[in-house]
């Protein structure tokens, strides 16, 4: 109950933040490039016809609020093992690599809830991470490493490098 909460309290904080850069002109091409998806704006984030959080990434590797907060947010709590870039290091996986099959609820299940996997004889832990530092802006972590993912697919993502937010 604590959690719900926390992840309550962050969801309105954040609302206004990104309605006001949703609604910005300097935003004009991230929501050209939304439209152009498909993707819908909706409590703070663009999402896809399955209400999944999604990325919006320009041509030009400018990006929406979401993940350009994602990608702060990772880049403080999960890049010390998943590596830059979300690219993978050699103490845990490339997440960007994961994101190819894993879809949002398995994503979130697993930051939330931790894995323990069994790989060539090593085990692996991925801790649990319910906590309102990451949970507040799990979807947003999530539109990061999707953006890196659909790069690493050759799917117009967010490439390893500056973007900026717009």
């Amino acid at each position: 109950m604590k959690l719900a909460a926390a992840v309550m309290a962050c969801a309105v904080s954040f609302a206004g933040t990104a309605m006001a850069q949703q609604g910005s002109p300097e935003n004009v091409e991230v929501q050209a490039a939304a439209k152009e998806a498909g993707l819908e704006f909706k409590d703070s984030r663009y999402r896809n016809g399955d209400d999944q959080p999604t990325p919006v990434v320009t041509r030009i590797s400018k990006v929406d609020w979401a993940t350009w907060q994602g990608f702060r947010r990772y880049h403080d709590a999960c890049h010390v093992c998943h590596g830059p870039n979300a690219l993978g290091s050699t103490f845990a996986p490339s997440l960007a690599d994961s994101l190819k099959t894993m879809d949002y609820e398995t994503f979130y299940g697993t930051v939330v809830g931790g894995r323990v996997r069994e790989a060539g004889g090593t085990t692996a832990v991925m801790p649990a991470f319910g906590d309102k530092n990451i949970m507040c802006y799990l979807d947003d972590i999530y539109t990061y490493i999707k953006a890196r993912s659909l790069n690493a697919e050759g799917k117009g993502g967010m490439p390893p490098g500056p973007s900026e937010w717009s």
